[in-house]
């Protein structure tokens, strides 16, 4: 019985299966995050691979710190990856430096559970979050304040000596 058993396992790893493939091959739920900036407001838009529910987001309107609550909808849900995910927006003069980090619930249900995405921004921003027009994308639209042109930071002055006087001939 067993030299039949270890036969099938060979023949099935020799057709090509591999069980580690299967879990390997999972896709991150975020698909891309895209950036856009209008008169009043810089977006960051946030695509899945699948439909989502947007629930509710914390802090509601100001923070360097942001939680957005939303569930999954999708049907085929054997292929997407429950794996913490993180994506970096790179700052300019009008968007702040900001880390996206997906988390999954603690259930692991991603349709009945919440996930949770971690939007951390390198300064205190205002902010709105709204559901996209597409069901698998959430916007964040973060308003513009213009920042601060600050002097760069010099070391403190150390006492000049005076002159060096030197005899004329």
């Amino acid at each position: 019985m067993k030299k039949i058993l270890l036969a099938a396992i060979l023949l099935l790893m020799g057709a090509g299966f591999n069980p580690y493939q299967t879990a390997l091959a999972q896709d991150p739920l975020i698909d891309e995050v895209d950036t856009a900036t209008e008169a009043e407001w810089a977006e960051i838009r946030i695509h899945f691979i699948t439909p989502v529910n947007y629930v509710r987001h914390f802090p509601q309107e100001h923070g360097q710190l942001l939680e957005i609550f939303f569930t999954v909808s999708g049907l085929d849900l054997q292929n997407i990856s429950l794996r913490e995910d993180t994506h970096h927006v790179a700052a300019t003069p009008i968007m702040p430096d900001t880390v996206i980090t997906f988390g999954p619930p603690a259930s692991l249900n991603i349709q009945r559970d919440p996930s949770t995405l971690s939007i951390r921004f390198d300064r205190d921003v205002s902010y709105d979050v709204k559901p996209g027009d597409d069901n698998r994308s959430l916007v964040i639209y973060i308003h513009i304040v213009p920042v601060e042109n600050k002097p760069p930071k010099t070391s403190p002055k150390t006492k000049e000596k005076p002159p060096i006087e030197r005899p004329s001939k």
